[in-house]
């Protein structure tokens, strides 16, 4: 029975609507908090600074003590003490008195300006302040960085270097983020081996597990590799049910093809999906498909390596993030780039087309080198940087075209 294709983007839709695994929340520690997803608002416990704090090396006073200060005339302070950083300060300075203090010491209450060093000499116990200083000059306001009940961090926000620290400085220990699914990979196929001597002999080694496996640690998953699968539908079956107890999400790489081959197709009907599609309008990457059994999706990527990565970033990629509790997205970043050469498209005329380009930068522009070469050659996403997606029923892209360009964790990079 002859394959009946679907545009991709309606696949995806209704298998987001169609699978019920739902991103779990889980509680770590700060330290292992980097590049998850946050799951819960972080609101600040405290003022950030506690207090009024000192922006530079010099002496705490009142603005009004130095009003009439001039180097002619300099007005003499009378020195109370130092207050090192992190002390609690005085509880308030009196007319006529300066603090010694350092950048970010906490300052008394009634002090409102710092004077700095260079404005300033000392003579014994008294400070000689050479000019008038305003109110609030080199002040750092109590909370000006972060306020007492300020929501710092929102749901859905993955965790850079710089909010781990905050997370600290706010006094949290742990955070809720969203669990890292578990995303079972099987390869299928019994020509494939792990073995680099019988590779020699004639068989295929396997190396598209590896790959798929680092995409879904570049995407937030934790890939469980369940091994090589045999041309067996009935050993197909029994590691996919092992696979669906295991896992939040199921990928089968080979096994796809058109007739008596397409033995992971064939198996899947058997477990009764509630949703099953396969034949996608993605070139390359036709022979993608994907069903939902037990409210689980199990995904469908070709044996042929570059439909192998188009199918998994145009299914399993934004499905990984939706479950690590980010938007569903195919990329991580686009930029826009100038095409080197005429795009020229003569198959397919439906279908949605995903051309690998190479980047480099030209004179003030980011170009876009397309990257020829068949389905399964690997060498064309060595040499990629992103992708090009071109709309149905159009079969030229010309020349000198700004197109946008998408970056893939895992498989991209910006020169």
């Amino acid at each position: 029975m002859p394959i009946e294709y679907t545009d991709p983007d309606e696949v995806f839709d209704a298998l987001l609507h169609a699978q019920l695994v739902q991103p779990k929340v889980v509680e770590v520690g700060v330290a292992e908090a980097f590049n998850r997803v946050l799951a819960e608002d972080v609101i600040s416990p405290i003022d950030v600074p506690a207090f009024n704090s000192s922006h530079l090396d010099g002496y705490a006073i009142r603005s009004v003590d130095v009003a009439d200060a001039t180097p002619q005339n300099p007005v003499a302070l009378t020195i109370r003490g130092y207050i090192d950083l992190g002390a609690q300060p005085p509880k308030n300075i009196l007319a006529g008195e300066a603090y010694g203090v350092r950048t970010g010491s906490y300052l008394p209450e009634g002090c409102d300006a710092v004077v700095g060093k260079e404005d300033v000499y000392v003579e014994g116990e008294k400070v000689y302040v050479k000019k008038p200083v305003r109110a609030g000059a080199e002040v750092v306001r109590k909370g000006s960085d972060v306020a007492k009940g300020m929501v710092v961090l929102r749901p859905g926000h993955k965790l850079r270097a710089q909010d781990l620290g905050m997370l600290r400085l706010l006094r949290y220990d742990r955070v809720k983020v969203y669990a890292q699914p578990i995303v079972a990979v099987a390869s299928i196929g019994s020509e494939l081996t792990e073995s680099v001597e019988e590779a020699e002999q004639g068989k295929t080694l396997n190396t598209h597990a590896y790959t798929i496996s680092a995409l879904i640690k570049s995407a937030g998953g934790k890939p469980l590799y369940l091994g090589i699968v045999p041309d067996d539908m009935q050993v197909i079956k029994k590691t996919i049910v092992k696979a669906l107890s295991r896992s939040s999400l199921v990928l089968t790489i080979g096994g796809s093809s058109v007739g008596e081959a397409d033995l992971v197709s064939k198996t899947l009907k058997t477990l009764t999906p509630t949703f099953y599609k396969h034949g996608l309008k993605l070139h390359p990457g036709r022979v993608g498909g994907c069903c939902v059994i037990n409210g689980k999706a199990v995904l469908i990527l070709p044996g042929l390596i570059q439909s192998t990565i188009n199918t998994f970033v145009y299914l399993a990629l934004p499905l990984i993030k939706k479950l690590t509790g980010l938007e569903a997205s195919r990329y991580e970043s686009t930029v826009r780039a100038k095409l080197a050469e005429d795009l020229i498209f003569h198959r397919f005329p439906d279908f949605k087309k995903m051309t690998w380009v190479s980047l480099k930068r030209e004179d003030k522009d980011l170009v876009a080198y397309p990257i020829r070469g068949d389905s399964p050659m690997l060498n064309v996403l060595v040499r990629a940087d992103g992708y090009i997606l071109t709309p149905p029923n159009q079969m030229t892209v010309k020349k000198d075209t700004y197109v946008d360009v998408a970056l893939v964790p895992g498989l991209s990079s910006l020169p």
